[in-house]
């Protein structure tokens, strides 16, 4: 009974160990690689508990914790899946704001500009009613011009005053890749009814099975919306509380509540 306990220990050691090194490298915790790099052939009924392990540990050691990311086919609910059932995961911290806000300032120059750009698109997304189509975020991405660390075309990274309309549109285009990857953002087809997140009939298509490169027939009744991270990164209060930082206003009430429409939705302070 002891050695098995001792092994759950060390399964729930690498868990977290194998969560954090995804977290480093900005990849999603997929339960398809943890079962081959980790839990192996521990039984199903055991994968709850060594889970709950890891997420004490985790918030016991670094102030931390798993969040299920939502799959393609839910991210307009706003609703996680529970943990068991979930596929994908990523680390999401449990500390107080003041903690998180000292641990950004820590942040490197690349991870504070890709966190600027990123909550930028999605505050954009954000108050269109939580989706964009494609060529307009295209031009909104050129117009913030997206910052050198992800804008890898090498004609556009030394020499941006300098470029062509072709290399800023396919810079916008790479950074808009980016957060697609990164799980920021996705793109979805809307059906006829039309309007946004809400109201809309969707149907969620694999970021990963898009061109990101290059507007094309693909692109017709396409739509940006918040991906799977944004949706567990970011709460509706907190961009609201964005904008007003950005714009140089104040957060007040009647603020949330123009923002709130934006959105389409109320935003309440439990949010």
């Amino acid at each position: 009974m002891e050695e098995e306990s001792q092994a759950s220990e060390r399964t729930a050691t690498d868990l977290v160990r194998y969560a954090l090194a995804c977290h480093a490298s900005g990849k999603p915790i997929r339960r398809e690689n943890l079962k081959t790099h980790v839990l192996g052939n521990t039984p199903t009924r055991n994968t709850r508990p060594l889970l709950d392990r890891a997420n004490t540990l985790l918030t016991q050691n670094f102030g931390l914790k798993m969040v299920a990311l939502p799959s393609h086919e839910k991210i307009l609910t706003n609703k996680a899946p529970p943990t068991t059932a979930a596929t994908k995961w990523v680390l999401q911290s449990t500390l107080p704001d003041a903690a998180r806000q000292r641990l950004e300032l820590a942040q490197t120059e690349d991870q504070q500009a890709i966190l600027g750009f990123a909550t930028t698109v999605l505050s954009l997304v954000f108050v269109s009613n939580m989706s964009v189509p494609v060529d307009q975020l295209v031009l909104y991405v050129r117009k913030l011009g997206p910052p050198q660390c992800i804008a890898t075309a090498a004609d556009t990274r030394d020499t941006a005053e300098y470029a062509s309309d072709a290399q800023m549109e396919s810079a916008a285009r790479e950074a808009i890749g980016y957060l697609l990857r990164q799980g920021y953002l996705d793109k979805v087809k809307l059906g006829a009814s039309g309007g946004g997140e809400h109201g809309a009939e969707t149907q969620a298509t694999q970021a990963s099975q898009l061109p990101t490169d290059g507007g094309d027939r693909h692109d017709e009744g396409m739509m940006y919306t918040w991906g799977p991270k944004a949706r567990t990164e970011f709460q509706p209060l907190d961009m609201a509380r964005f904008i007003a930082a950005a714009t140089g206003q104040e957060c007040s009430d009647e603020f949330i509540k123009t923002i709130g429409r934006a959105y389409g939705s109320n935003i309440t302070a439990s949010q």
